[in-house]
């Protein structure tokens, strides 16, 4: 009995939610609470907010390098030099050769007191008195100056610079 009791309460709801109408059949009949009273809608109406673009400030280069620049060569007048090459701030008696390559277009090296070294040409101005390497040879390097002396004459004296003799050579 128990049984048969049971399976009459579940015929019973099964056919009493069948006779129910779903929400969708509610929303596909139009028949839905909302739609059964009729009241009004009030819009709200949102004002538009324009935002106002603000110029970007420009790049400005002041006391540093432009990174989107090219490199520039500065000339030395530009950076307070006088434009004189540092071989031509030496004396002669500062210099001292080192070496000479003799070849197409000989050279010679040539070292100062701070043991700075120069590799000179033919052509080459050295020296404060407007000198000029006039001649390379394998022995020396010859090299003439112009000078005036006390009476203003312009006077012309060449110097030689000799390799130093290694040990042992005669």
């Amino acid at each position: 009995m128990n049984r048969m009791t049971a399976i009459i309460v579940l015929l019973v709801c099964v056919l009493g939610l069948a006779g129910c109408p779903s929400k969708t059949e509610e929303k596909a009949a139009g028949t839905s609470p909302a739609a059964k009273a009729p009241t009004k809608e009030i819009q709200q109406i949102k004002p538009v907010m324009v935002t106002e673009e603000k110029p970007k400030p420009e790049y400005t280069v002041i006391g540093t390098r432009d990174p989107f620049q090219p490199y520039m060569i500065a000339k030395p007048e530009e950076m307070g030099g006088t434009g004189v090459d540092p071989l031509q701030r030496l004396m002669l008696s500062q210099v001292e050769l080192v070496g000479v390559i003799m070849g197409k277009e000989p050279k010679a090296l040539i070292q100062d007191t701070a043991n700075m070294g120069y590799i000179i040409k033919e052509g080459t101005l050295i020296g404060e008195n407007s000198g000029i390497v006039t001649d390379i040879q394998a022995t020396g390097v010859t090299i003439k100056q112009h000078f005036k002396d006390y009476m203003g004459r312009v006077n012309t004296r060449e110097i030689v610079l000799s390799l130093r003799k290694g040990e042992g050579e005669r």
